[in-house]
């Protein structure tokens, strides 16, 4: 069946529920944006085959894990109809997007290859790539240190490219899934596995593959996000406000059934009873006089306690690894989206009782593309990072930071009794300090941004709804000619005064 008869089907099952649609439909939405959802009313994706706890297939054909789950998300709050075709690796998925045969992918990271011809969302998860070895291998997981050593790791991926690109001296060796990868690891047929944390523990559990340790971080993050059509940033929109309603419960919801926490002490998992039932058969030999027995029993009781001991702290020092990145931007260190709006949410339930006003600044980085394409995104990296220290450093105790992803970063000022000329003495207050130039490298760069300003209570009433407003004013001011703030006033927001710092990278 080719793409034309799978939309028509699609499109006339769903004539009937048109209606429905709409009613369920988040109100953020522009007439602009519902109109587009309306003209098309089925987008097409392909599921990645076998990237757990993410994107894989079940025994029953279904597209399953934490991405499926936020693209039911995302149709509930948008409208957006998603309809699966059939199942790929990564490399024919991300040939079909760039055919146009499906319009959607999940659970990619950005690059720069796949950047000329896709377009990404924001991240809405993040999670170390480490690197694995066999447990009764002593050497370090460090890749500076492993020279001419093979390295399994998934083809076609991110971690792959970086891999090659970062440490030239491995020897990789390409792999079609992680499972894949676990087991020749596990088989003594590679000498290392570079993979997803997430997947390793997703996969390590499913398949039951002992004998595996975690030998170090690689420094390297499968930061993961939607990928569409790059001819449609109408679709972009619509994605980005579906992924921003996702509710911190939802959220913690899905890490919980994707990636579970155990909270089962140690002395109660399986293997710890198995081997007490073991203990107390060899007392009851014991009584019967068969002591050297015994002694060898306990002596392996002993070694095998300490190894599950030693197997829960790691897991649980990786847990609160994967707690710390669920909640924070692996470049900057600040809160992420999620984390962001909720504490958003207690400041304004705390604003309700104290009276006092919120404003919440949405900042867009000026031109700040031309630093990725010139200097390339290892720069960017450290510009974002230099960036985000500084506008900490102008910034309240009591103030909120958070990165939303790419140039896009959010302020949080609760606790104004002048809500209008506290927000414009705050984002005049980090436009002067941008005015300083960043070394990165060996060059000076200059750097502004743009800035829409939403309060809380005028502009809106929920962390939702205040970003949006934000989000609105801050193109009114890049309209306007870039370099300023603009106050959200219904649907005309007011602009600031200009900086007079003026300046581009």
């Amino acid at each position: 069946m080719n793409r034309r008869d799978v939309i028509t089907r699609i499109g006339t099952a769903l004539a009937g529920l048109a209606g429905g649609v709409v009613s369920a439909r988040d109100t953020l939405l522009t007439a602009e944006e519902e109109a587009w959802v309306a003209r098309h009313p089925v987008l097409l994706f392909a599921p990645e085959r076998d990237f757990p706890p993410f994107s894989f297939v079940d025994s029953q054909g279904q597209h399953r894990g934490l991405s499926a789950d936020v693209l039911d998300l995302v149709q509930a709050h948008t409208g957006l109809k998603f309809q699966a075709v059939a199942a790929g690796d990564r490399a024919s998925n991300l040939d079909r997007l760039k055919r146009r045969e499906v319009d959607l992918l999940t659970s990619l990271r950005p690059t720069v290859e796949r950047e000329q011809f896709i377009a990404f969302t924001s991240a809405y998860v993040s999670s170390p790539a480490v690197v694995l070895r066999r447990r009764g291998d002593h050497r370090p997981g460090d890749l500076a240190k492993m020279q001419g050593e093979r390295v399994a790791v998934n083809r076609s991926s991110a971690t792959e490219t970086w891999l090659r690109d970062t440490w030239p001296d491995v020897t990789v060796v390409e792999v079609d899934a992680a499972a894949q990868g676990l087991r020749d690891l596990a088989f003594g047929d590679v000498d290392a596995c570079a993979v997803n944390l997430a997947t390793a523990s997703y996969v390590i559990e499913r398949d039951r593959i002992g004998g595996l340790r975690v030998a170090g971080e690689t420094g390297f993050f499968s930061t993961l996000a939607l990928g569409y059509r790059k001819d449609w940033p109408m679709l972009g929109r619509v994605l980005e406000k579906g992924l921003a309603q996702i509710s911190e419960a939802e959220r913690a919801q899905m890490i919980a059934r994707w990636i579970p926490l155990s909270d089962v002490a140690w002395w109660q998992r399986p293997e710890v009873q198995r081997v007490l039932g073991a203990a107390a058969i060899g007392t009851g030999l014991l009584m019967g006089g068969l002591l050297l027995w015994n002694r060898a029993l306990r002596r392996a009781v002993a070694q095998r306690t300490d190894a599950l001991q030693k197997e829960l702290a790691e897991r649980q020092r990786l847990e609160t690894r994967l707690r710390t990145l669920a909640e924070h931007d692996p470049l900057t260190g600040l809160m992420n989206r999620a984390a962001l709006t909720e504490a958003l949410r207690r400041s304004l339930a705390l604003a309700t009782r104290q009276k006092w006003s919120v404003a919440v600044v949405f900042i867009d980085l000026d031109k700040f593309k031309a630093v990725n394409d010139s200097m390339g995104h290892a720069a960017g990296d450290e510009l974002l990072r230099q960036i985000a220290s500084r506008l900490q450093g102008c910034l309240r105790e009591s103030d909120l930071l958070g990165r939303l992803g790419g140039d896009e970063f959010i302020v949080v000022a609760e606790a104004l009794h002048d809500g209008p000329r506290n927000a414009m003495e705050l984002t005049d207050k980090l436009l002067m300090q941008m005015k300083r130039p960043f070394l990165v490298g060996d060059q000076s760069l200059a750097m502004g941004f743009s800035a829409g300003i939403s309060l809380y209570p005028g502009d809106g009433d929920t962390p939702e709804s205040l970003i949006a407003n934000a989000d609105a004013a801050m193109y009114q001011a890049k309209e306007q000619g870039r370099y300023r703030a603009a106050l959200y006033q219904g649907a005309t927001p007011v602009p600031a005064p200009a900086s007079d710092g003026e300046e581009s990278a």
